[in-house]
This record gives structure tokens, sequence and C-alpha cells, in this order.
């Protein structure tokens, strides 16, 4: 992509501005008086969320971080569509789908002195692999203020019905795991991908002391980490999510990891995940939102 066709066509003086990051991607600056944020258009990812009034990124990004064609960034937003997890059809495919592993157009740029609209889109000419045949158009939309929205709307341009799973797969910086705690998970069942899936129900508050890596079904829509070590919570509220992911790999050797990076980042992940299938008729639509906000104390 042109950087600086970009900026002539989408750059806002002050406030947004396009240019050439890791792995020569075309990265977005936002800077308002409420929050700054980087994003990458390849894989239509935010890398950084931070409002004026804080010291620490919302995000967290690996130093490790692999920038390179074909993978995925680790670290940030990545967004999983049209499936999450493994290929479920066993091709082979990447894990999480396509579109975190391309790059996407930028549609519209706005601003306020106090919020930043981006919008993206990806459709099936942007995508390298060929076994998804169902043609689409979706459409990602930022708004960057002292809260942080992110929006996915999935559109069927073909003439026969498809299925996806979808979910932002969110990194959230924290000063220590070991004090974290995940609230709004209370009573709710999930599969324990580290126990052959078995079905489970969670008993209390979810805390933070070993691997961890659990799909919860019927989730609330307001979400709560409790990040104590950086003296914040962060509420995360949803639209049309219906389930959920906790991760948090461990000690497990990762190679685009630090061995102690376990300990300053946790998944909360929103969506429609594992049989959580969405059906997307022709020339239909659908759409999910999750918000995210820092409150301190």
């Amino acid at each position: 992509m042109d950087i600086d066709q970009l900026n002539i066509s989408y750059g806002i003086q002050d406030r947004v501005s396009f240019e050439t990051g890791n792995g020569g991607f075309p990265f977005i600056h936002i800077q308002n008086q409420s929050a700054s944020a980087l994003i990458s258009l390849y894989g239509g990812q935010i890398l950084s969320f931070k409002p004026a009034d804080e010291k620490d990124d919302m995000l967290f990004l690996s130093k490790k971080a692999i920038y390179n064609d074909g993978e995925a960034i680790r670290g940030g937003i990545p967004v999983c569509w049209p499936w999450f997890g493994p290929d479920p059809k066993g091709l082979q495919r990447p894990n999480h789908g396509f579109v975190r592993n391309n790059l996407w157009t930028v549609t519209a740029t706005t601003t306020t002195d106090t919020e930043t609209k981006i919008s993206l889109r990806f459709t099936e000419n942007h995508k390298k692999e060929k076994t998804w045949k169902q043609p689409f158009t979706l459409t990602l939309e930022f708004s960057i203020a002292s809260t942080l929205s992110i929006k996915l709307i999935t559109e069927n341009t073909g003439e026969q019905p498809f299925s996806i799973t979808q979910a932002f797969h969110t990194y959230f910086n924290v000063g220590d795991i070991n004090r974290v705690q995940v609230l709004g998970l209370e009573g709710c069942a999930y599969f324990d991908k580290l126990d052959q899936g078995k079905k489970k129900m969670q008993t209390g508050i979810v805390m933070i002391g070993e691997e961890v890596d659990r799909i919860y079904e019927d989730i609330r829509n307001h979400l709560t980490l409790n990040d104590p070590t950086n003296n914040r919570r962060i509420e995360i509220v949803s639209e049309n999510c219906r389930t959920g992911v906790v991760w948090n790999p461990w000690q497990k050797a990762i190679i685009d990891l630090d061995a102690q990076d376990y300990q300053r980042f946790v998944c909360v992940e929103t969506g429609n995940i594992a049989f959580d299938l969405v059906q997307v008729p022709p020339s239909g639509k659908n759409s999910f939102l999750t918000s995210y906000k820092i409150l301190r104390g």
C-alpha cells in the first residue's frame, strides 16, 4: 500500500497518520484528547490503546511478535474469522481464520477532539487462501475515545448461506497474572480444552495460577478484568456475543513470547465460538461489538 496516498486520502492533521511499521506493514497512528492507538492494516489489528490519563497500555504486544506475511501478530486484538481455533474442516488452514493474516483496506477516517473513528474493509478479493468459496464483505469499525469500541460486520454477498465462528482475541496487559481476576463468568458452563474438552461449571470468580484455556457458554454481556497491581479494572461490554474464552499459556514455550510474558497478559475473548455457529443468509448481515473501558481502583 502507498503510505503517501493513504495520508493524502485518509490522514487527518494531528489526529490520524499512516506510516510503514514493523515488517513493512502499513500502520495507523491515532491521537486525540482522549486516547492514543496504533492499528496495523495487516490483520486489521489494533496493537495499542492508551487513554490519555493512563500510564500503561491497555493491550499487551509481545516484543518477540513476528511481522511476516502469512503469520499472526502476537498481541493487541487479532480478529478471528470465519472460524475460531483450528481449521474446522481439517484442511491445514491457519488457526483462527485468514483475515488476521491478510491486509485490510481503509474506507473512512473521521475525528472530533475526543473521538476518532476508523473503518476498514476486507472482501474475498483480499484473501490468498482458496478453499473459502463464499463471497462476503467484512467491515471493521474502530472508535478510539476514552472507551475503545470495535465492531465487526459480516455481509453475505453471495447466493448461498454460510456459517461462521468469530472472536476478538484480546490480549490484556496486566501487572501480575497471579493477582488478576475475571468477574462475570460465575456460574457459567465452560469447556476445558486442557482436559479433553470436558464441560465444567465456573464456581466463583476466575483466577489464574496455571495454564488456562476455556471456552465459556452463554456469557453475560458485561465482564470485568480486575488488575490490582496496575490499580485498574477493565470493563468488557459486548453485543451479539454468546461465548467467551479465557486463555493464558503459563510457562508453555511459544516462539513469539518471552519466557516470562505469561505473567504480563491474559486473553479474555468475546465472540461466537466453537458450537456457537452464526448463519449468515444470502444478502444478510451479522455484527458483533465489544467495548473496553478502564476504571481506576
